[in-house]
């Protein structure tokens, strides 16, 4: 029996709807097929090989789901080719396919993250947290852009809506105490930094962090006792934590001593002709040296600079007592306050500190060693300034 016209037109549509069903799950096949080519080869390495399976995968099946695994796929095998430009293409490309996917804004933000464009990096950053503004992770890792982009009040906020999230988790305390250490806030920062290591004790990174802390606040001792834990469980990082306390430690003044017949340990009175007998004659006068060692290699020019150097005769109130004992003496010997010259031995981290001593017109000149004050401001290599508790050397200190 013949099909009426209606049913003659449902009967060629269904036939075309089969036709085109057939079709297209053909081209699915072989979308998934390219899909699996493009991950084998991208495990063999020939990720440009790769890439192009991935992208053909898309244009065989460029269904949402299809073509965002894809794209991540392709964006991946870029970026291991060092093609960033292209991935940052692929990841745009996912975004006109499928804009509410958080995952693809945080790659995409990623890489920008990793070439120093954090104001990009955020702005990735922000749209995934927009999108799914329950997530801990998108609010951790915006908290880390703005964190890279110097904005540690926004940063600190998303660590603490993280912590209010998941309060169980590091993540949160970590970012904290990170952004407090930038902030020059150690107290604070050592806080949370302990928080982490009560979730997670074997986490290296936020021990390397807390003992920086503690190295920034001065507290060496702490931070070296961090190492020390550190070298149980991460020798490079126990090596990482100790290059930083050595940085940022101030450098003091080590030890000193002098040869050719200066005795710093000489006390009051002594005669300049005992140190030397060419000051026996009346106005002779004779070079000095002073070899000063350092804890850590200094900024040469700095020490090099006379100016920056000065030598004192100890005043009253001095912890090893005053120059001479406070008693006046007609035959002291004049000192000049700065060294003739200094040199700077950069492997043996010594100073030679040359200095001038003078017999007076009667041939009886005297000067007390031990109470002379060998002081230094200078930089080391660093930029740290010297330790006001040991920049200066005196003879008293080996006596007193």
């Amino acid at each position: 029996m013949p099909y009426s016209g209606s049913e003659q037109i449902t009967v060629n549509a269904e036939a075309l709807f089969s036709a085109t069903s057939g079709i297209q799950s053909y081209y699915t096949t072989l979308s998934q097929s390219a899909l699996s080519n493009g991950t084998t080869l991208y495990q063999k390495g020939d990720y440009a090989a790769a890439a192009k399976e991935f992208r053909r995968a898309i244009s065989l099946d460029p269904s949402q789901e299809n073509a965002v695994k894809a794209y991540h796929l392709m964006a991946t095998a870029f970026i291991a080719d060092n093609k960033k430009d292209d991935a940052i293409k692929a990841y745009k490309s996912s975004l006109t396919v499928d804009p509410s996917n958080d995952a693809t804004y945080v790659s995409l933000g990623n890489i920008y993250f990793n070439q120093g464009k954090y104001t990009d990096a955020v702005k990735q950053y922000e749209a995934a947290a927009k999108i799914s503004p329950t997530s801990s992770a998108n609010a951790y890792t915006l908290g880390q852009g703005y964190l890279a982009a110097g904005r540690y009040k926004d940063a600190e906020d998303q660590f603490q809506k993280v912590i209010r999230m998941s309060s169980g988790e590091y993540s949160g305390y970590y970012g904290l105490g990170q952004t407090y250490s930038k902030e020059g806030r150690y107290k604070e920062a050592i806080a949370q930094f302990e928080n982490v290591l009560d979730l997670k004790y074997n986490f290296s990174n936020a021990r390397v962090d807390l003992g920086s802390a503690y190295a920034d606040l001065g507290e060496i001792d702490k931070a070296n006792q961090q190492v020390t834990i550190l070298q149980r469980e991460s020798s490079s990082m126990a090596s990482t934590l100790s290059s930083y306390i050595t940085k940022v430690t101030k450098p003091k003044i080590l030890a000193a001593y002098s040869t050719g017949g200066f005795a710093p340990s000489l006390g009051p009175g002594t005669l300049v002709s005992s140190l030397d007998s060419s000051l026996a004659s009346a106005n002779a006068s004779r070079v000095f040296h002073m070899e000063i060692f350092f804890t850590k290699q200094m900024d040469k020019n700095s020490v090099l600079n006379p100016l920056n150097w000065s030598i004192t005769k100890a005043e009253s109130g001095f912890s090893g007592g005053a120059y001479n004992w406070s008693i006046p003496s007609s035959t002291d010997t004049p000192l000049s306050p700065i060294p003739v010259s200094v040199q700077y031995d950069e492997e043996t981290q010594m100073a030679t500190v040359s200095f001038v001593l003078t017999q007076n017109a009667d041939a009886n000149g005297t000067i007390d060693p031990s109470h002379l004050i060998f002081k230094l401001s200078a930089k080391d290599v660093y930029g740290n300034n010297m330790d006001a508790s040991a920049d200066e050397y005196n003879g008293i200190s080996l006596i007193v």
